[in-house]
């Protein structure tokens, strides 16, 4: 059975510059994998790659099993759905219509089907923005924006979701919820692939850590080995504390410098 996405000696950069290479990764359905390593490490570049977004400089990505190459951006846009860090939107369209553009490269209509229609309203409330659902998408926080790009992508009905960051605009509840959305789209059969700066929110969201450092993987391991480990201290420069609160739920945080 083929993997939602697998990629073998990936390398992915800006021109002939590469950021990352010799990725060998594998995403599974059903599954929610973080990134995590520092800042500038290259997670958003792989991210952009894996979504067609920037072209591969070396190396495959497979989609289903097929190429990722072989598929035109409507293809990809039906496989692959990608909430980026932020967008700023310059026109007055409301959070309905912006999320209904998700709708785009799946609707037999002009993304204006009562399938739509339902399509959005669903991901809208999966999304906790379905109240600010005729808003104009200019005038919301940075934290609505993400919940709006979230419930965009969850309207496109893909098998395979990406995130960049999709908690780092959001107040602890909302992280709370887009972690537990994020397991409930993964417990639908979804493979999910999201950067994380949050070691704690990547600790209640992920089945696998991924961790991105000094221009290679060099790590995958299940979540909390890999917090666990002494690779996560060394990839960011930190002594990092692990405590496990009264639930059970392990909590990574930096030890004070002295």
């Amino acid at each position: 059975m083929s993997a939602a996405l697998a990629c073998s000696g990936l390398s992915v950069g800006y021109g002939a510059a590469p950021v990352l290479s010799g990725v060998d990764l594998r995403i599974e359905p059903g599954e929610v994998v973080a990134l995590l390593g520092p800042n500038g490490g290259g997670k958003s570049t792989l991210l952009r790659t894996l979504s067609g977004l920037l072209p591969i400089l070396s190396g495959k990505v497979k989609v289903g099993g097929d190429d990722l190459q072989s598929l035109s951006p409507r293809e990809i846009a039906r496989r692959i759905g990608f909430v980026p860090q932020d967008e700023v939107w310059q026109f007055g369209f409301s959070v309905e219509e912006v999320v209904s553009m998700g709708r785009l490269p799946v609707s037999n209509g002009f993304f204006d089907t009562e399938e739509d229609r339902r399509a959005a309203e669903d991901a809208m409330r999966q999304a906790g923005c379905l109240d600010l659902r005729a808003r104009p998408a200019t005038e919301l926080s940075g934290g609505e924006r993400q919940r709006v790009l979230i419930a965009r992508a969850i309207a496109q009905e893909t098998p395979i979701l990406f995130l960049d960051e999709p908690t780092s605009h959001l107040d602890p509840q909302y992280q709370v919820g887009a972690a537990s959305l994020l397991r409930n789209l993964a417990a639908a059969g979804k493979a999910v692939l999201v950067a994380v700066h949050d070691l704690p929110v990547a600790a209640a969201m992920a089945d696998r850590g991924v961790l991105v450092y000094g221009g290679k993987v060099t790590a995958t391991k299940p979540i909390a080995a890999l917090l666990e480990s002494a690779e996560l201290d060394q990839a960011y420069s930190s002594e990092f504390e692990r405590l496990t609160t009264p639930s059970g739920r392990l909590v990574v945080v930096p030890k004070p410098r002295t």
